[in-house]
């Protein structure tokens, strides 16, 4: 997994699974990247694989962890895999982790 700010928003790619058996290191990687001034944090998956209840339990603390007296940082979701755009749609979660594809 890569992890790069630029200005106010954390940019991380090469996240190949969200899953139960790596959501303790996504969630670490996440929290030494993570910085005051992020407000928002575009995870690429693009390259993700594999999705289970662990890795969207992971986003979920993700946004706990960005949530303070200022807001919560805006957590994109760019290029999720069909299987995770589902679970996002049917558990009504599109208005917490917007969703943007490029199409392809």
């Amino acid at each position: 997994m890569k992890c790069l700010v630029r200005g106010d928003t954390l940019n991380v790619s090469e996240i190949t699974e969200l899953a139960t058996a790596t959501a303790n290191s996504f969630q670490s990687e996440l929290s030494a990247a993570l910085c005051d001034g992020v407000k928002c944090i575009d995870l690429d998956l693009s390259q993700t694989s594999f999705v289970d209840c662990g890795g969207l339990g992971a986003l979920v603390a993700l946004r706990k962890k960005t949530s303070n007296s200022h807001g919560t940082a805006t957590i994109r979701l760019l290029n999720p895999p069909k299987p995770l755009q589902q679970i996002v749609d049917v558990m009504h979660m599109s208005d917490i982790f917007p969703m943007e594809t490029s199409g392809a």
